[in-house]
């Protein structure tokens, strides 16, 4: 009798192993990959991505997918992804989300060699994309390997071309070109402007005032001189294409204690964003002088006005940025004909706004 009990046991024990791997059986067969949906994606094909998700043995099963991906994390397989995110749809079914990493710039070397804001090669390929901007007058060194960094020069050279870039990006300023001259001097082209940088000093206070000045610049062209500027009040200039014996004063409106940093278009020459200026040429009167960053050519003295110099900007007595100031029946008034509250004229004559900022009332320049 104890021996059949022992055989039923052993029996029934046997019976529930088998249902048991019947079940992990089905289970396995029932959560098999079968679809994958990918969103997010451009420039790579869902097929790519799919195949980067699902690839070993045990990544076709859609339960242990699920487990894997739970943190998002992006597998070595799919490098040119930033980001992911699996669901479930059904037991067969897998919807992913991605997002690709973003193209910084890029690099014609017989093929448009792209990279990250890594400085890291995404893609190499003869497909030209919009708004990404071309970085020419550098060169790679050795073959350009996908997902491997860049090969310039020097590092001192990525390092650069990835501060501007970021820069750029940050400022949402879309360039069409990045030049470096034979002394890594910078000319970024943004529509019709190009913009001097210079060299890779006070990159970060040139972009953020550049992106200051370029709504002011709306469909003109021409050159914009920031090679010298450091965020100190300086006095840049624009030189209109159409225009090469004339000079557009565009001045910062930063000072010590301020956290803005906001440029505007100078004084009055006829045209709505500057102000004629003599820049060492000839005129009546002598040489005259803009100051840093003013550029060489000969201009007409601008007319009388029964309203005097517009000035570029002054800050009031509230901390606040008043544009195209002017002096009217002895004060200083805004665009409109208030008078701006904290700006005043000293014994000289001269503009002194809030700040302490000192402007000549003959030109509208910064004097201190």
């Amino acid at each position: 009798m104890g021996r059949i009990n022992k055989r039923k046991r052993r029996l029934l024990k046997l019976v529930a192993v088998l249902l048991l791997l019947a079940a992990a059986a089905g289970a396995l067969f029932l959560f098999q990959v079968r679809k994958v949906t990918v969103y997010g994606n451009s420039r790579h094909s869902s097929e790519e991505i799919s195949a980067g998700l699902t690839e070993g043995t045990l990544m076709k099963n859609t339960l242990y997918l699920l487990w894997k991906y739970r943190e998002r994390e992006v597998p070595d397989t799919l490098p040119f992804l930033s980001s992911l995110h699996v669901q479930m749809k059904s037991p067969s079914h897998i919807e992913v989300q991605v997002t690709e990493k973003e193209l910084a710039g890029y690099i014609d070397k017989g093929g448009y060699v792209y990279f990250d804001r890594d400085g890291v090669i995404l893609e190499v390929s003869d497909e030209s994309y919009d708004g990404i901007p071309i970085i020419t007058g550098v060169s790679i060194v050795g073959d350009a390997v996908l997902y491997q960094k860049l090969p310039t020069e020097s590092s001192a050279q990525l390092r650069t071309i990835l501060s501007l870039t970021q820069l750029l990006s940050y400022q949402k300023l879309d360039a069409s070109e990045i030049r470096f001259g034979e002394n890594m001097e910078i000319t970024v082209f943004i529509e019709g402007v190009e913009a001097e940088l210079g060299q890779d000093e006070y990159l970060e206070e040139k972009i953020a005032n550049l992106n200051k000045i370029l709504p002011k610049l709306s469909g003109k062209s021409g050159i914009l001189h920031l090679e010298n500027f450091t965020g100190r009040n300086e006095t840049v200039s624009f030189t209109p294409s159409d225009e090469p014996n004339t000079v557009t004063d565009v001045m910062n409106g930063t000072s010590a204690g301020s956290e803005d940093n906001d440029t505007v278009s100078g004084g009055d020459t006829g045209q709505e964003d500057g102000s004629s200026v003599d820049t060492g040429g000839s005129a009546e009167g002598g040489d005259g002088d803009t100051g840093e960053g003013s550029a060489e050519g000969t201009v007409d003295e601008p007319e009388e006005q029964d309203t005097g110099v517009i000035f570029p900007m002054v800050f009031n007595s509230s901390g606040t940025l008043v544009y195209n100031v002017h002096i009217s029946n002895g004060v200083v008034v805004d665009e409109y004909g208030s008078q701006v509250p904290g700006v005043t004229i000293n014994e000289d004559g001269n503009v002194v706004d809030a700040y302490m900022n000192v402007f000549d009332s003959t030109t509208g320049e910064l004097i201190q």
